[in-house]
């Protein structure tokens, strides 16, 4: 029994993940910065995080680790944010979800290089198959707005450098207390570069309702949920049923923004997925 909640909370935390391409998509139609958008996300995040962790009686990280986790929130996760939200401006946000679930990947590769692990031939023949998966996510895009694509390539770069940086201090605390610190961070952050940059506030209370539901229902419910999915179905299965979050953004996108979904870009990203699935498959071997 335990197995299927863990299982079903983890597809609740995909979908809410995969849900906040669309309410950004939303938010942007008020005129919104995506610093703006993201400080207020971060900052609503934090609020109602905070009494959950102190409420839990969760242990906060601390020494090394704590700063670790600072850094981690004020370059990695702000850096990944501002690249996959920027990119939702310039691209279609299938593809922005698409291309951010090449970080499995990436991690891979990376962790061959920082984490001393084994190229091996799951890893290589992965790569290879969400690399044919990107040509032809990408190559439908014929009017596809370049900067917008490296954008979301960044995203999922940063994303694997900062999974890689804190694998071994998220291995060491509370998973949900190292996430708010990490948010935490990126709100200093967000907050100075609002106030060189100028805050934009929405006078738009339906502005206000799809940040509210990216910061509450793409962030809150989806790290939590994801948590407690993980304890009880396993890392592995995790990583596996994550997947379902592009494929949530590519359904919403087409019923909610009339996106035009084709074939060519539907195996693409049939492949980029396989070969999260892959990795996840392999890592559970391994370990």
């Amino acid at each position: 029994m335990s197995q299927i909640l863990g299982i079903g909370l983890i597809l609740i935390s995909a979908a809410s993940f995969g849900a906040m391409a669309i309410f950004a998509k939303f938010a942007y139609l008020s005129g919104i910065y995506t610093h703006s958008l993201l400080f207020y996300r971060f900052f609503i995040a934090v609020i109602v995080m905070l009494p959950i962790a102190l409420l839990q009686k969760r242990k906060f990280p601390k020494g090394k680790d704590l700063y670790t986790l600072i850094a981690m929130g004020l370059i990695g996760y702000a850096g990944q944010s501002y690249c996959y939200f920027t990119a939702l401006t310039l691209i279609p946000p299938s593809l922005v979800a698409i291309l951010l679930y090449l970080y499995p990947v990436f991690v891979a590769v990376l962790s061959v290089f920082f984490l001393d692990e084994i190229l091996t031939k799951n890893k290589l023949f992965a790569l290879c198959i969400a690399i044919s998966g990107t040509i032809l996510v990408v190559g439908v895009e014929t009017n596809g707005n370049m900067k917008g694509i490296m954008l979301g390539i960044g995203a999922a770069l940063i994303y694997s450098v900062y999974t890689i940086a804190g694998a071994r201090v998220m291995s060491r605390n509370d998973a949900f207390t190292s996430s708010l610190v990490v948010i935490a961070s990126a709100v200093v952050l967000y907050f100075f570069y609002n106030i060189k940059s100028g805050f934009f506030f929405p006078t738009q209370g339906s502005c206000w309702m799809n940040i509210i539901a990216i910061a509450i229902l793409s962030t809150v419910v989806a790290i939590y949920t994801y948590f407690q999915g993980m304890k009880l179905s396993g890392a592995v299965n995790a990583s596996m049923l994550s997947t379902f979050e592009p494929v949530t953004t590519m359904v919403l996108a087409s019923l909610f923004l009339g996106q035009h979904i084709g074939w060519l870009q539907m195996v693409g990203t049939a492949l980029i997925l396989s070969s999260a699935v892959i990795v996840a498959i392999r890592s559970n071997s391994d370990s």
